[in-house]
């Protein structure tokens, strides 16, 4: 892809793209459960945890539902009726409350001086990410320490479509006023991200930040301060 002289916005995946948790979520979990009086192994934890996104994997693959607060309240009652609590639901509501307080989320090196960069050359600033709802992505972009770059926050499970479904990237461009085809995708996902921006009328570029996607015939680039080139 050529440098895009008509871009005036860059939109940006979240995870993994722009920050990542700093603890894998069952390991919150348990010591959360640990606070709350249950003597679980790590491993028992663990294995609940993944039976429950097998089963909201099987859920969604089934239905199409997309991931929001009710689901997210769902696969928890599930995670801990798999470790035989009783009153689940009490569970899970304490549970998801705790675990919003205490995940910890770090942005990546490159991601603060980039969207600096971007910002004091005057390019609107988005964020599209599949999460249960904006609220809870503002807390983790908040706890990153990248929720004052941005201009506008479109969160999957607020508007009802995931991302590479084109109307999410359609709800970014109206909420940002800025035409789809003068917005700059990065995310690190080719389905998802690239192939969905692209396939709603955005340019994209693939972040690999580890190699992993050499075989993708796309733009790519390894850190963000990279994205540059194509501006």
């Amino acid at each position: 892809m050529r440098a895009c002289k008509n871009i005036r916005a860059v939109s940006f995946d979240c995870g993994r793209t722009l920050y990542y948790e700093v603890e894998e979520d069952y390991v919150v979990f348990h010591r959360v459960l640990q606070r709350l009086g249950y003597k679980f192994e790590l491993t028992e934890v663990q294995k609940a945890l993944d039976s429950a996104r097998l089963w909201w994997n099987r859920v969604k693959a089934k239905t199409g539902e997309v991931w929001n607060e009710d689901s997210w309240a769902r696969l928890l009652q599930r995670m801990a009726s798999n470790l035989a609590i009783q009153n689940p639901d009490f569970i899970a509501m304490q549970l998801r409350d705790c675990w919003l307080s205490e995940a910890e989320f770090r942005a990546y090196e490159d991601a603060v001086p980039t969207l600096s960069e971007l910002r004091n050359a005057r390019f609107k600033l988005i964020a599209i990410s599949n999460v249960s709802s904006g609220k809870n992505l503002k807390t983790y972009m908040r706890k990153a320490g990248i929720l004052d770059y941005f201009d506008a926050i479109i969160a999957s499970g607020d508007i009802g479509y995931e991302k590479p479904h084109p109307e999410i990237f359609k709800t970014a461009s109206k909420v940002s006023n800025i035409p789809l085809d003068c917005i700059l995708h990065v995310g690190d996902k080719y389905e998802e991200d690239y192939l969905g921006a692209c396939n709603a009328g955005l340019k994209a570029l693939l972040i690999d930040r580890k190699g992993t996607h050499k075989d993708k015939q796309c733009p790519k680039i390894s850190k963000l301060t990279e994205l540059f080139c194509f501006l």
